[in-house]
């Protein structure tokens, strides 16, 4: 998962080798998401998550975010940086739900701490490109390339050792029914809705925050030898 804000962190980088707008910046980090919300869409409609095995749909879907994300530093325009990161984000739908499944069929009474371990992980690994950047002197072919090669390692890591747990879920194919079903259930539709909003926040928040923190030291950090003063 940390290809996913490799782009965020590259973005600069590449805005100024083609002289991008920020408004153009914007879709290098929109894309991710938008790919993935189609990806996820694709593999519920089409169950996929059923008919191919969790190692097999994790490891084909990390290779291809790994070569996508590496596309960064080639793709020679905008379209075809758009199209990376839309790459990218289709292929992590491959990854991050699977994985929470495939965890979960080791587990029958702590699924939730399993889950939860799954989830911390992304975070640490979502991190990685701002840590690699975070002394502003990292080239931007390592923070593109380290997250590929971690990805790369992880599609031969779950495809040559994984298998599922004794917990295996049973396949229930997708129907439009469902959609029904979770509108008329409130709590359930309370939860989604939650979801969604936390989405938003989240994403939206970590790819704003990060240079807003690194722009406000390097002001503190002008500003301090000349007055002592702290900037209004």
């Amino acid at each position: 998962m940390s290809t996913w804000f490799a782009g965020s962190v590259a973005a600069p980088l590449r805005a100024a080798d083609l002289a991008l707008t920020s408004g153009e910046v914007g879709w290098l980090v929109s894309g991710v998401q938008l790919g993935f919300v189609l990806g996820t869409l694709l593999i519920a409609v089409l169950n996929i998550a059923d008919v191919v095995p969790g190692r097999r749909l994790f490891a084909v879907s990390a290779l291809g975010a790994a070569m996508a994300n590496a596309a960064l530093l080639v793709a020679p325009t905008l379209p075809w940086l758009v199209a990376s990161r839309l790459a990218t984000g289709l292929c992590l739908a491959g990854v991050y739900p699977p994985a929470m499944k495939m965890a979960a069929t080791w587990f029958r009474h702590s699924r939730g701490l399993a889950i939860g371990t799954v989830v911390g992980a992304l975070t640490i690994g979502k991190a990685l490109p701002y840590l690699l950047q975070g002394n502003g002197a990292v080239a931007i072919e390592l923070v593109v390339l380290v997250p590929s090669l971690a990805a790369l390692a992880a599609a031969v890591l779950i495809g040559t050792t994984w298998h599922d747990g004794p917990h295996a879920f049973p396949a229930r194919p997708f129907h439009w029914g469902l959609i029904g079903e979770v509108v008329r259930d409130g709590p359930l539709r309370r939860v989604t809705g939650g979801y969604l909003g936390h989405m938003w926040e989240l994403y939206a928040f970590w790819a704003w925050v990060p240079g807003f923190l690194t722009a406000a030291a390097a002001r503190v950090a002008r500003w301090r030898p000349r007055t002592g003063r702290r900037p209004s």
